[in-house]
């Protein structure tokens, strides 16, 4: 068999500590009062993955794991080294000769008790063609076959260098050797891997060894290890940073690296084999932790995700299939391709699976069949995992489109199912993917209940609870159970209680802050409330694009527009991408009447991203409300167009109808609409107002009565049957329903007017006066408010005031003139002849005749 080994090796104890802080490694190995040897670290690290010789495959990470030791010993972690004491090799600079040179400095100056550090990441092979097959260090300018004609330093050489620093300069000596890697070099058909990795783990005189993998195994490296590294490498940093302290004494030994190493190499790389192996004592220190630098980590790390990934096994994968039959070699090929596009089902027979369980039964395949597995269980679980990383870095992009996200997420629970059951039940990640399935099942189940429903609602929750009991730790499940409890159970206690409890998994997430926040203003109009949220989650992250976002949306939501302004156009300002930002900014401009405004904003969203459907729903909507009719149809066609499965998309066709009179159209639409969504509480309110509008009573009430059984919370319906019963004069049925309208929302304006309206016109003038008081400390601008007022104080005889409301209404945009000339109501304000020309003349200038 062919194969080829890549190399690490670390010598010495790596930190310096002095009292309760780190001490950097000293320049000088004298102490100035004594003048006797103190001890120091010395260290060489080199590594190559891209090789002068076309012959020698390059490789992936031996220069990053190099350059991220090295690093780590320049930091303060790591003894604060500096070029006197640290020589640095990557790729072309590490010659035979260069290093042959850094290896006799390392003999000149290590003294008694001195630490000495060299890392070697590269390939390392053996001569096939000699008989005690030593085994070499492959430099930068090695040759691709003939290792004795230079450029490659052979291991018996180098272990004389290590037994001299060990036994005769009397420096503590370790060595860590990182990886057995597969590849096409002279000694594959020897097993020069196993014969260099069994060489470099004999040990002589007192120096000890960390092997990144049994002599028969290899080292695997891949994306999910610090973006691209050696999962050995990059674990035994965390644990040299403190991670590996089990008993928190502040200092990590051998036991504890090794353990530390197999616990988290070995489980992470399965169903993959790789287990490091050590050699030599177990009480040694290899180093002292800082507690500071060690919470720092534990910081960097708390709010992730369990990683899982596909590993690489190109070297041993050409090895392998160079020996099957070529239509195995097909099918290897087309599963692969199958992973890559994502084909993990369907089409028959040339998916993923079925080309998984036909490979899986071919032995010849040897060892790639665990890579397979666990590449196909990677790619598996991949989507989910890079959605949820997303709402953990607060990236609102994946919540834009529920339409799309039913779409996206239906099949992760399968795949996720199918994940766990590739990797078997004692692999680390299988309560994980299960946990993840059970999460994005509860999540569907919320999605699909757009409306109250106690039953879906309950079985979103019962699905979350499941994914907690296998993974108690993820606030995921609770930002969920807290929007589902929220939205569809309406409960806030608990809304607010799960909200908190994501919080405390992880509190430095924000999204939890902004969820809650939401929920408070938009769902329950306490926007105090939601406010004290948003500031806690200012504190954390004060420059946050979606953070913005929220204020504004809490800002819009309080008829804050100023301040609402301020903050969505900031959320732009840092990041011009953000659709919501521009959607959001688009509601402000539209509430304040500054239509054109809000058009620009939604048209900026539409160049971004056309493939939101509400988009074109809010711009027929600022077309709708400027009366350009024909331009809102045409996109609330588009719409329909765009998603025909999308109950509400017909009834905002159909509302438009109904506003143009065109209510047999407008009819047909809300009956489809319904069709398509029973619990379609708008479509069955706006059936009712067609009904009222054509004088068929009977009919407006049984729909508005459906509204009302759908859902009995919503103060609209409680609303339009108080004005259906006003208008055929059933004044106590009115009252009644206007009453329940503003008990249930005490921030509806309409409410407060037309219960206004119902006391003016049966003549209980002091509770008229009173109630359309209460409305003006709602909106003391909104036009109609102003005007009722104006005639309510004309019945009163209190023309001043009467006066004062008109004029009130007339500058925040009242323009029928004409009306006002006619309107019987104002009658009173007209006989005051002078006073009533003076009005006209000032806010009427171009309409006014003397």
């Amino acid at each position: 068999m062919k194969y080829f080994i890549t190399v690490s090796f670390l010598f010495g104890v790596l930190l310096a500590f002095a009292q309760q802080t780190i001490r950097g490694i000293q320049p000088s190995n004298v102490d100035a009062q004594s003048h006797q040897h103190t001890n120091v670290t010395y260290a060489v690290v080199v590594g190559i993955s891209d090789y002068q010789d076309p012959g020698i495959p390059d490789l992936r990470f031996a220069d990053k794991d190099a350059e991220a030791f090295a690093n780590y010993l320049r930091s303060n972690a790591g003894g604060s080294l500096d070029a006197d004491h640290l020589k640095v090799l990557l790729n072309e600079k590490a010659t035979v000769a260069q290093f042959a040179i850094a290896l006799d400095w390392l003999m000149e100056v290590a003294k008694e008790n001195d630490q000495v550090l060299i890392y070697f990441s590269g390939h390392g092979d053996v001569e096939k063609k000699t008989i005690t097959q030593p085994g070499y260090l492959l430099c930068w300018d090695a040759p691709s076959r003939v290792y004795l004609a230079g450029g490659a330093l052979a291991l018996p050489m180098f272990q004389d260098i290590i037994t001299t620093l060990s036994s005769q300069n009397k420096a503590k000596v370790v060595i860590i050797t990182d990886a057995c890697r597969s590849g096409k070099l002279a000694g594959n058909s020897v097993g020069g891997s196993q014969i260099t990795g069994a060489n470099l783990a004999k040990q002589y005189a007192n120096e000890i060894k960390i092997l990144s993998c049994q002599p028969n195994e290899y080292s695997i490296e891949g994306e999910q290890w610090g973006g691209g590294r050696g999962a050995f490498s990059y674990h035994l940093l965390d644990a040299l940073y403190g991670m590996a302290d089990n008993n928190s004494d502040q200092v990590v030994n051998v036991l504890e690296l090794g353990r530390y190493l197999e616990d988290h190499v070995t489980s992470e790389v399965a169903p993959q084999s790789q287990v490091p192996m050590i050699i030599g004592v177990k009480s040694e220190k290899m180093s002292l932790v800082n507690p500071t630098l060690l919470a720092s980590l534990r910081k960097a790390k708390e709010g992730q995700l369990i990683a899982f990934a596909a590993t690489d096994s190109r070297g041993l994968e050409e090895d392998i299939l160079q020996k099957v039959d070529s239509s195995v070699r097909i099918l290897y090929h087309e599963f692969y391709g199958a992973l890559k596009t994502k084909h993990f089902f369907k089409p028959h027979l040339v998916n993923a699976e079925d080309l998984f369980m036909k490979l899986s039964g071919i032995a010849e395949l040897g060892s790639l069949q665990q890579t397979m597995r666990r590449n196909y269980a990677a790619a598996l679980q991949d989507d989910a995992q890079q959605v949820m990383n997303k709402w953990l870095k607060n990236d609102l992009s994946e919540m834009l489109s529920q339409k799309k996200s039913l779409e996206k997420y239906k099949t992760y629970p399968r795949y996720l199912e199918r994940a766990a059951e590739l990797l078997g039940e004692h692999h680390y990640m299988y309560k994980v993917l299960s946990a993840r399935k059970h999460f994005f099942n509860g999540y569907l189940l919320a999605l699909y209940n757009e409306n109250p429903d106690q039953d879906l609602g309950h079985r979103s929750i019962e699905q979350f609870q499941k994914a907690l009991q296998l993974q108690p730790d993820s606030p995921l499940a609770y930002w969920q159970m807290s929007s589902v409890y929220a939205f569809n159970l309406l409960k806030l206690d608990s809304a607010e209680y799960y909200a908190q409890k994501a919080i405390e998994m992880n509190p430095y997430w924000t999204l939890p802050y902004t969820n809650i926040a939401f929920i408070l203003s938009e769902k329950y109009k306490q926007y105090d409330r939601a406010k004290a949220y948003l500031e806690q989650a200012s504190s954390i992250d004060s420059s946050s694009a979606s953070l913005c976002n929220a204020w504004g949306l809490n800002h819009n939501n309080a008829k804050e527009y100023a301040q609402a302004e301020q903050q969505l156009q900031k959320a732009i300002q840092l990041d011009s991408t953000y659709i919501g930002a521009y959607n959001n900014l688009s509601f402000t401009y539209y509430y304040t009447n500054r239509y054109q405004e809000a058009e620009v904003q939604l048209l900026k969203a539409i160049k971004l991203d056309s493939t939101f459907d509400y988009l074109y729903t809010n711009l027929a909507n600022v077309f709708m409300i400027t009366e350009r009719y024909d331009k809102a149809i045409k996109l609330y066609e588009k719409v329909v167009q765009m998603d025909s499965t999308e109950s509400s998309a017909y009834h905002n066709l159909g509302y438009l109808y109904r506003l143009t009179r065109q209510y047999e159209a407008a009819k047909s639409l809300f009956k489809k609409a319904i069709q398509l969504d029973s619990t379609n509480t708008s479509a069955y309110n706006n059936l009712a107002i067609i009904f009222l509008s054509t004088k068929k009573y009977d009919d407006a009430e049984y729909y508005f009565k459906k509204v009302i059984a759908l859902d009995s919370s919503a103060p609209i319906a409680y609303y339009n049957l108080g004005v259906m019963y006003m208008t055929i004069e059933k004044f106590e049925e009115a009252e009644i329903f206007y009453k329940k309208a503003v008990a249930l929302d005490s921030q509806f304006l309409n409410g407060y007017i037309n219960l206004g309206d119902l006391y003016t016109k049966t003549k209980r003038l002091g509770e008229a006066e009173q109630t359309y008081l209460k409305a003006i400390k709602i909106d003391a601008k909104d036009i109609d408010l102003n005007y009722a007022l104006a005639c309510l104080f004309v019945q009163k005889s209190k023309i001043d005031l009467a006066y004062y409301y008109i004029e009130q209404c007339i500058q925040n945009g009242y323009q029928d003139y004409d009306w006002i000339l006619k309107d019987s109501d104002l009658a009173l304000l007209r006989e005051q002849t002078d006073r009533w020309k003076n009005l006209l003349k000032k806010y009427f200038p171009d309409k006014f005749k003397d």
